[in-house]
């Protein structure tokens, strides 16, 4: 009876190392299928996010161009405040004016980065380094827009009204080739302007509104860099 008992435990002892080795293959296996997922959808992640990042940079340096633009204009107007009639109307007063208040826009790609935010998803990715920078962009991404919207609110409230009755818009509307603009046959006589020393302190106060502006975007281009740097896939 000893000796069957011995034999049964024995047997039963296998029995149950078996079943323990079966469960313990059967979770390896699952973990690594679960892995090969994970690292499957992380890959997915970092391509969207690189070719969105690119993208985002040719917006953001067309942009800069743009305001760029503005800011040269408003020093060029900046500089022919009090200077002589004569002097004043060598320029192209309507173009500079044009070129000053453009409404330059742009929008990023950011579907990607809204999605693992959104979704939870940011734990696929492994690298802190990544992740890192994407809150950063989260947060100079709402800098960055606070300062744009300062400088169209104050535009549009302050210093375009200011020049509703010195300006023709209907002239400097024909830099745009737009259907109703052309040369306006009230006249206006620009001088009077130029010698008002609240129009160079509504100049002086755009200018600073913008370099805001530009700081922030050449920090986001900066930015823009090393998230593209950080999500290049490997070439191992």
């Amino acid at each position: 009876m000893e000796n069957k008992t011995g034999k049964y435990l024995k047997y039963a002892l296998g029995e149950i190392a078996l079943v323990m080795i079966g469960i313990l293959l059967a979770l390896q296996v699952n973990n690594w299928n679960n892995n090969r997922i994970e690292q499957n959808e992380e890959k997915e992640v970092l391509v969207k996010l690189n070719a969105d990042f690119k993208e985002n940079k040719k917006a953001l340096n067309k942009f800069l161009i743009e305001i760029n633009n503005q800011s040269n204009s408003q020093s060029t107007l900046m500089s022919l405040v009090g200077v002589s009639k004569e002097e004043l109307y060598k320029q192209n007063l309507d173009s500079l004016f044009y070129v000053t208040f453009g409404a330059s826009e742009f929008a990023f790609a950011d579907n990607t980065i809204k999605n693992i935010m959104q979704s939870g998803k940011l734990n696929l990715l492994k690298s802190e380094k990544i992740t890192d920078l994407l809150y950063k962009w989260n947060t100079l991404s709402e800098v960055r827009t606070r300062r744009m919207t300062k400088l169209d609110d104050w535009a549009n409230s302050q210093f375009i009204p200011y020049l509703i009755d010195k300006i023709s818009f209907k002239q400097m509307d024909k830099q745009g080739n737009y259907s109703w603009a052309g040369k306006s046959k009230i006249k206006p006589d620009y001088y009077p302007l130029f010698q008002d020393i609240a129009f160079e302190n509504f100049l002086d106060n755009h200018l600073w509104f913008n370099q805001q502006v530009i700081e922030r975007c050449e920090e986001t281009d900066k930015l823009i860099d090393k998230i593209i740097e950080a999500t290049e896939p490997s070439t191992k």
